[in-house]
């Protein structure tokens, strides 16, 4: 019995300790010796990052579906369905060719299409740090999760380009499980009725009012989020306070 308990638990480690990229098994040594380091900005001629960069048909949605299945099911939910998601509201639209870095348009519908503007808004800081070419379409980042605490582990160096692209879909799929609860069908692209049609301006209208300067926030080990400041500031860690708060 003793033996057999071994067996198991081993197994079990052996499963949630397995590194990925773009959705494959890989050497969890490998990406220290490949990834771009932490320098803030790269440019396609690095053969380092052109060990980074996926095909147009191998888009990274493996790892971000990944990651929000495995979410899903340590938190005893029912299965992850990508469906559900990558076609709502006015912001939760992660189809065609940009699905992950096109921002959306209008105020959100609710809180699963404000988590969807904020994982926009979080990878339109990525390429702000790190240019242009930094986005998840066509940048791979390695990742595992680690039964002994429980937590997802990026393999990348902080402040590295792949890095920041796996805080923002890992800080993406946990705001999305608080808030799935919230669905409704009514603001989905293919099952509402009528379908719900984010290009349609009357849809999702955008807000008037006096326009705010923002500002990213965050990075390294933290999602970068888009705080306005006339509301928040941006604390020396990364750390996001509104403004009457101290740092």
């Amino acid at each position: 019995m003793k033996l057999f308990n071994y067996l198991a638990i081993s197994a079990f480690a052996q499963e949630d300790d397995i590194c990925y990229r773009n959705g494959k098994e890989v050497d969890c040594s490998v990406e220290e010796a490949e990834d771009l380091g932490i320098s803030p900005r790269f440019s396609s001629s690095s053969a380092k990052f052109a060990n980074q960069i996926v095909t147009d048909d191998e888009r990274r949605y493996q790892d971000l579906k990944a990651i929000a299945k495995k979410l899903w099911k340590e938190n005893g939910a029912e299965e992850f369905d990508e469906r559900k998601y990558w076609a709502y509201g006015c912001h939760c639209f992660l189809l065609g060719d940009r699905p992950m870095s096109e921002m959306g348009i209008g105020a959100p519908k609710d809180q699963i299409d404000t988590k969807c503007r904020a994982y926009k808004q979080c990878n339109k800081c990525v390429r702000q740090e790190h240019g242009d070419l930094c986005i998840g379409e066509r940048v791979q980042y390695t990742w595992k999760y680690s039964r002994a605490t429980s937590s997802f582990e990026s393999m990348n160096h902080v402040g590295s380009c792949e890095r920041d692209l796996f805080e923002c879909d890992l800080q993406f799929v946990k705001d999305l499980f608080l808030a799935k609860d919230v669905f409704d069908e009514s603001y989905h692209f293919f099952w509402g009725s009528p379908p719900f049609d984010n290009r349609q301006p009357a849809n999702c209208p955008k807000k008037g009012g006096i326009p705010v300067e923002h500002q990213c926030c965050g990075g390294g080990d933290k999602a970068f989020k888009w705080i306005g400041l006339n509301k928040f500031q941006c604390c020396s860690d990364g750390a996001v306070k509104p403004i009457n708060f101290d740092c």
